[in-house]
């Protein structure tokens, strides 16, 4: 009895070893799935992800257009550096793919966009970012190639240049970008050189201006010129506003040549219309809903005329008074002449105003109704480059300011014809001089109308005075 007992007890036993036997064998097999299923499905997210980014380092080079000039020697001086991720045209803007950008390594003391009252007095150097080492990021190893990059504002920013092998996590651009240093800001004159410089990247690299985004890599305040760089292009973003990001990694980014690199500017010496300077024009004027193609032909029996005086105004930090250089001493005198002359003639509408106070989109409707623009010589004169074909420009200057060339050469390069008519500030007889000027012109263009120029009256109106907007003085 006690022996049937036993082998029952060791048979129960021996199936409790066995089922135990089977539960590890099950156990261990379950565990090793799991195991080697994670190690794969970890392979693969991190095959994933190493895909991923090396995909963000493949880039097609631009198809560029290379008609005209200076599009055409552009096209012929190029330095690729760095696999192609950056390439030097003429030595003055680049190119680059995959870039990234830390804005920590951008040192300065102020982020730009701030209130000019809440800036005043300060100096322009506080105005600039100071370009420490690890600001750019390419992928390549980094060469000595510094002797080919542009001069100037450039040569310092990729002078703070490092590598990388594949982009860590990022704040990622896909749009193309174009990266400003400006420097008069405020300046129409300057600020028109440098959209038009930007608009002629776009068209040379065949991007569309209202797609693209403009990157300020100055600490500029606030200015009325701003809203032409919205206008004309997507957006823009100043560098200091992206301070809380640590890196930024730009699929295309183009470096901008500086200021005085640009085609309109007055060292270029241009007579002849740089490469789609009239469809600059137009889409300026279209993005400010100027309707520029009505009345395009002069009418001699019905002219504008314009007189664009200077009044002070706050431009920037150091002007904290708002004085500014070039005005009429006895301007009231000369303006209250001028009408009494033109009283005498019904096809001439004389006008008077300044722009410091003025919207863009009316002083622009204001330029494209006028057929003889007089003003002192300023950077408000850069408006002539949105007149109208075979229309005037009086330039006033005394003799201190008449060689300068600025606008004669602007009005040559937009057919529009120049006289530069020299005065002498507080004589008596400046008005008559002024007259002189104009009446010859208006002659030489409108040869029919100087008999019937003397005998009937005119009705002088003038402009409203709202809205806000600049009217800087040329440095030069």
């Amino acid at each position: 009895m006690f022996i049937k007992c036993c082998s029952k007890l060791s048979i129960r036993r021996c199936r409790q070893y066995l089922f135990y036997t089977i539960f590890i064998i099950l156990s261990f097999s379950l565990f090793l799935n799991i195991k080697y299923g994670l190690i794969n499905h970890s392979s693969e997210t991190t095959n994933k992800i190493l895909l991923q980014n090396e995909s963000l380092l493949l880039f097609k080079e631009s198809t560029l257009n290379c008609s005209g000039d200076p599009l055409e020697q552009w096209c012929q001086h190029q330095i690729k550096l760095c696999n192609s991720s950056l390439i030097v045209y003429n030595k003055l803007f680049i190119i680059t793919h995959s870039i990234i950008l830390q804005p920590e390594f951008a040192q300065g003391k102020r982020l730009g966009g701030e209130n000019i009252q809440d800036v005043l007095n300060q100096p322009e150097e506080d105005e600039y970012f100071h370009f420490q080492k690890e600001f750019i990021k390419l992928p390549c190893d980094i060469q000595e190639f510094h002797d080919r990059i542009p001069d100037g504002h450039l040569s310092n920013i990729f002078s703070a240049i490092s590598s990388y092998r594949l982009p860590q996590k990022t704040h990622t651009i896909y749009e193309t970008t174009i990266a400003v240093n400006r420097q008069d800001y405020v300046n129409v004159y300057h600020t028109i050189t440098d959209v038009y410089t930007v608009y002629l990247l776009c068209c040379f690299f065949q991007r569309n201006p209202k797609s693209v985004r403009i990157l300020f890599l100055d600490a500029h305040p606030k200015g009325n010129l701003d809203i032409l760089w919205s206008q004309m292009f997507h957006s823009y973003t100043r560098l200091g506003h992206l301070k809380n990001l640590s890196s930024i990694f730009y699929h295309e980014l183009i470096w901008s040549q500086p200021q005085l690199k640009s085609e309109l500017d007055i060292t270029k010496y241009r007579r002849i219309a740089p490469s789609f300077f009239f469809e600059f024009r137009q889409h300026i004027l279209k993005q400010f809903n100027i309707n520029y193609k009505i009345n395009e032909k002069l009418n001699c029996q019905s002219l504008n005329l314009f007189f664009l005086v200077r009044h002070n105004y706050i431009a920037h930090p150091r002007n904290p008074s708002g004085k500014i250089t070039r005005q009429l001493s006895n301007e009231k005198q000369i303006l209250d002449d001028l009408k009494i002359k033109f009283s005498k003639y019904s096809n001439i509408n004389f006008k008077i105003n300044h722009f410091e106070e003025l919207a863009i989109e009316e002083q622009l409707n204001i330029i494209i109704q006028t057929d003889v623009f007089i003003g002192m010589h300023g950077a408000g004169l850069t408006h002539v480059l949105f007149m109208k074909s075979n229309r005037i420009l009086i330039e006033l200057t005394t003799s201190v300011g008449s060689g300068r060339e600025h606008f004669e050469l602007m009005a040559s390069i937009n057919n529009v014809n120049y006289r530069r008519c020299l005065i002498i500030d507080g004589s008596s007889t400046t008005a008559e001089k002024i007259f002189d000027c104009i009446i010859e012109k208006i002659s030489q263009i409108c040869p029919l109308m100087t008999v019937s120029i003397h005998s009937q009256p005119i009705v002088t109106t003038f402009f409203p005075v709202v809205g806000n907007f600049s009217n800087s003085n040329i440095t030069t």
